[in-house]
């Protein structure tokens, strides 16, 4: 959700409570008034009979639907006060009881006393709250159409330098070396965050550009006493004279540099997917690669006597780097020979959404959350680095796919899945 919906939203809540207490107060202040006033007017047309009654009139002249006068004989005290009450009546037009407000009082004239009853139709609770209702209602629908449009309108002012640096941030590269050029603006909070973006992508470019050179170096470094190294044991396994446990020993240290150099090279593939220097600038056909990277793999698996099947849909593409399509194919394609059994299985199925691989083999020693970290292997035995799946996984971050590894009794089952990618069969 946008953060204009939101605040919008927020105020539009706070609009409703304020505008529900205010409800609440303009309903018993309403409340108030119309009995104040309703009070007044009983008073004056009280005042009237009286005034009336002084000159002469007869109370049956003067007695109405709404004026009640009746002779009182040796009331005493003579006169009281007036007293104000509530009281269901017949409504005069309405022909049904309605709630009147009514006042009382005996009142001595001349000689004679009178009870005097004056009653006014009085307006209910109910028709107060639907009026209050009705106003509040209308007030807050017309403050919520004028805040929201207002606020769209003014965010497209406000947070331009906002979205402007959401626009650079988003097409921002750390291998791009050109100028930030980040939105100026006058608004306070948001010129210290642009300053402190400046200084924040100006350091992660100075420490990318280390991290590279770093690797880069270190790689080429030790690949060249790497090879002197192979050379110089090559040269022992030629001689005449060496015996066979010093054979064995050479042809020990010749494995350990080869893992050492194997590790070097994909240590620095992990490196170079996390800094994104692959980027997806073609649409490949992961069908074809796919047939192409088993039929590589196919004379390992006669050699291991490993029965595979492949169901590879025709014409299946999608848009990464190729060079990291092979890795992730044959990265999986190994996996499933390495921890396999002679004798056993692989099966291989692609579809336009999914990629899954399958295999035989013993049960993991290792949860199946950990075997896509570095360095874990599912078997201490392989002689695997431990570090195929891991790539794997970082293959995948980078082109949002999902990746995931479930084991059932002698079924290893590696799925990718292709999220939030355009996939289409031709």
């Amino acid at each position: 959700m946008r953060l204009i919906v939101k605040t919008t939203l927020l105020y539009l809540a706070l609009a409703l409570l304020v505008f529900g207490l205010g409800g609440i107060g303009i309903y018993q202040g309403v409340k108030h008034e119309v009995q104040r006033e309703t009070d007044y007017a009983l008073l004056y047309d009280l005042q009237r009979i009286v005034q009336a009654l002084e000159r002469g009139h007869p109370d049956s002249a003067l007695n109405t639907d709404k004026i009640f006068i009746q002779r009182v004989e040796s009331y005493q005290p003579a006169d009281t006060l007036p007293v104000f009450s509530d009281t269901i009546a017949l409504h005069a037009q309405l022909r049904r009881p309605e709630l009147h407000r009514q006042v009382s009082v005996v009142k001595t004239i001349g000689e004679h006393a009178y009870r005097i009853q004056i009653r006014e139709v009085f307006i209910e609770e109910s028709d107060v709250l639907e009026g209050v209702v009705k106003i509040i209602s209308r007030l807050f629908l017309v403050l919520s159409i004028v805040f929201i449009l207002s606020s769209f309108l003014l965010s497209r002012w406000l947070l331009r330098p906002l979205h402007l640096l959401l626009d650079r941030l988003a097409h921002f590269s750390l291998k791009d070396d050109a100028p930030l050029n980040l939105p100026q603006t006058r608004t306070h909070e948001f010129r210290q965050l642009i300053t402190f973006l400046e200084k924040l992508l100006h350091k992660a470019r100075k420490d990318y550009r280390a991290l590279k050179e770093f690797s880069e170096n270190a790689s080429h470094e030790i690949q060249t006493p790497l090879a002197v190294a192979r050379g110089k044991l090559e040269l022992l396994l030629e001689s005449t004279d060496i015996q066979a446990q010093e054979s064995a020993l050479i042809q020990e240290a010749q494995h350990a540099l080869q893992k050492i150099s194997k590790l070097s090279r994909a240590l620095t593939l992990l490196t170079k997917i996390e800094n994104l220097e692959f980027e997806a600038h073609e649409e490949i056909d992961l069908s074809a690669l796919c047939k192409a990277q088993v039929e590589e793999f196919e004379e390992l698996c006669r050699m291991k006597n490993l029965r595979l099947e492949m169901h590879i849909q025709p014409g299946v593409r999608l848009k990464m780097d190729r060079g990291l399509a092979e890795i992730l194919l044959g990265n999986l394609f190994k996996n499933a020979i390495q921890h396999n059994q002679p004798g056993g299985w692989i099966k291989i199925e692609l579809e336009p959404v999914s990629l899954v691989v399958r295999n035989s083999g013993p049960a993991p020693k290792r949860r199946p959350e950990e075997l896509f970290e570095r360095f874990r292997k599912g078997n201490a035995g392989s002689g695997s680095l431990g570090l195929g799946l891991s790539i794997v996984r970082k293959i995948c971050e980078v082109h949002n796919f999902e990746v995931n590894y479930q084991y059932t009794p002698k079924n290893h089952c590696v799925r990718v899945k292709f999220v939030n990618h355009l996939l289409r069969e031709t």
